[in-house]
């Protein structure tokens, strides 16, 4: 990387559209093997990105969480088990974190944790 990311602006997320595409990072579960028992994780601690699609922005679960899917109406999600603080890109900003997803086997959409709030930009800001 050539540099680092940027934070976004005051409330960047409210002026996007739904569908918006998004990319995620993170180093978590990949797919799971099912038959024989409990369904076991496949390739954690790897690092992969992945592009997504803004679904909702805020009253999604809270006015501080986006709504994303990468892969709309099929029944996969976003961010896995270990994704949990990688980066949601919007080009080289940081639009939100990895937080968490609704289902055991990581399908459907996935929240992540906005960083264009007043309180977030203030809280991040104070460590920079």
């Amino acid at each position: 990387m050539s540099r680092y990311a940027q934070l976004p602006t005051s409330e960047q997320v409210e002026g996007l559209p739904i569908k918006q595409r998004l990319t995620v990072v993170g180093y978590g579960v990949q797919d799971f093997v099912t038959g024989g028992g409990p369904p076991q994780p496949v390739a954690p601690f790897t690092r992969y990105f992945a592009p997504v699609q803004l679904v909702q922005a805020g009253q999604s679960v809270a006015d501080e969480f986006i709504k994303i899917s990468a892969n709309p109406s099929q029944g996969k999600g976003g961010i896995c088990f270990g994704d949990s603080g990688g980066p949601v890109l919007l080009g080289d900003t940081i639009l939100a974190v990895n937080s968490f997803v609704t289902n055991g086997l990581c399908r459907g959409v996935t929240y992540s944790y906005r960083l264009d709030t007043p309180d977030a930009l203030a809280f991040v800001r104070s460590f920079l």
